[in-house]
């Protein structure tokens, strides 16, 4: 048995981060103490969801924090780090941004070529997922079934455009931190 919050959509109204990094920590505390119980079941979470809810009609806008990217950055960012938990040695759980990118579409999700211009994409799309890159630590990023202006969705790194510095360092940094504490 686990803990049920409110809808994201809902928890976002509150502008309050501190209350919805404490929903976090209760997540990756059960999150933890479940792992305790069935290692087989692992560590890594689904959520949050980053993608903006750009349109009413997506039958999964619940999931997400709302329209706004620096208001999703910032809630989901605070789940993130109540999730994963401040302790240096290890994380409570890993957190999953989801749905790289774009995907917010109820029909032909599966195969849709997502248009953005340039401007949409940097300060629309890629904010919150960049924010909760940056500044919380997400430990990974689902990505979407649709393309993004003809490059598949799954090309995490070329949709990014952030560079492989924000990426694959962080993941260089912590393959190393988990070789280093193996020893």
């Amino acid at each position: 048995m686990t803990t049920s919050f409110p809808q994201p959509i809902g928890m976002s109204a509150s502008w309050d981060p501190e209350l919805i990094k404490q929903a976090g920590e209760v997540t990756g505390t059960e999150a933890r103490v479940i792992w305790h119980r069935h290692p087989d079941y692992g560590l890594s979470r689904w959520a949050p969801t980053v993608d903006l809810e750009r349109d009413p009609r997506w039958g999964r806008n619940e999931e997400g924090y709302g329209e706004a990217p620096v208001l999703t950055g910032k809630m989901a960012g605070a789940y993130i780090e109540g999730m994963q938990g401040d302790d240096p040695k290890y994380l409570r759980c890993a957190s999953t941004l989801k749905h790289f990118c774009g995907n917010n579409t109820e029909v032909g999700r599966g195969w849709k070529n997502s248009s953005i211009d340039p401007r949409n994409k940097y300060e629309l799309y890629l904010e919150p997922f960049r924010r909760c890159i940056e500044e919380s630590g997400a430990e990974g990023i689902m990505t979407a079934y649709n393309r993004i202006n003809g490059t598949v969705g799954g090309m995490v790194r070329e949709n990014m455009e952030i560079s492989e510095s924000v990426i694959m360092k962080q993941a260089d940094q912590k393959m190393y931190e988990n070789k280093k504490s193996s020893r």
